[in-house]
């Protein structure tokens, strides 16, 4: 039997908006297309494989928590950046998204090193940024919604996952969020991405049974006519 391995990386430190329900998500899809799907928690020296697993998933965290978690990560600077080239599955939702970028530049002019794996930075602004919103992204036409709670700004110019419609991008000269690049998936949209959006883990989910050779099975699923009635309701 075929199995999936997801590697839920700090799950305990990055966790802050109930990122778990993006782990849920997928498990519950890979279920349903009769695939055996294996978790694994790992956190702060614990030892990553970036070759073993089919996704790696990192959520949201305090700054705190954050500082940490980049700490721990740069170790692995060199094989997160060569995983994604080969094609590897990566999400990062919330917080973890800055850490993809050179820096995070806090309100005091601190500069917190990061990966340096995209040209981008972060900065950390006065206000605090909060709010729901409508997004289309080139995977498919359904519109996405989200919401976001955030105190940074990014300047990322290339790799754009969604096209704003509604609601704050990376910036506020900017019409766009998040990254997509190859099969990495990185946005400030918090922990229900996935749940409120199925179309978006189907997305994943298909694209991980093309490679593998599977055959995937349509299934309608209650978070998707949830979906389809937010959609009617407030987007129609």
């Amino acid at each position: 039997m075929d199995k999936i391995r997801i590697a839920h990386l700090y799950y305990d430190l990055m966790n802050l908006y109930g990122e778990y329900g993006n782990i849920m998500a997928l498990v519950k899809g890979f279920n349903d297309q009769e695939l055996y799907t294996e978790v694994v928690n790992l956190t702060i020296d614990d030892k990553i494989d970036f070759n073993k697993y089919d996704i790696y998933y990192i959520g949201c965290g305090s700054e705190e928590n954050q500082k940490l978690v980049i700490e721990d990560l740069l170790k692995y600077k060199d094989k997160i950046k060569k995983s994604i080239e080969n094609g590897k599955y990566f999400i990062f939702t919330g917080n973890s998204y800055e850490i993809l970028g050179k820096y995070i530049e806090k309100v005091n002019g601190e500069k917190i090193e990061t990966l340096n794996i995209f040209d981008f930075y972060s900065k950390e602004v006065d206000k605090r940024i909060i709010g729901e919103q409508v997004m289309e992204s080139n995977c498919f036409k359904e519109p996405i919604i989200a919401f976001q709670n955030r105190q940074c700004v990014l300047n990322n110019k290339d790799n754009h996952l969604f096209e704003v419609i509604n609601g704050f991008a990376d910036n506020n000269k900017s019409k766009y969020e998040g990254i997509h690049y190859k099969n990495l998936f990185a946005t400030y949209n918090l922990g229900p991405l996935l749940i409120r959006n199925p179309l978006l883990k189907d997305y994943i989910i298909k694209s991980i049974l093309d490679e593998k050779e599977i055959l995937y099975k349509k299934v309608s699923t209650i978070d998707e006519k949830a979906y389809n009635e937010f959609v009617k309701n407030f987007i129609s």
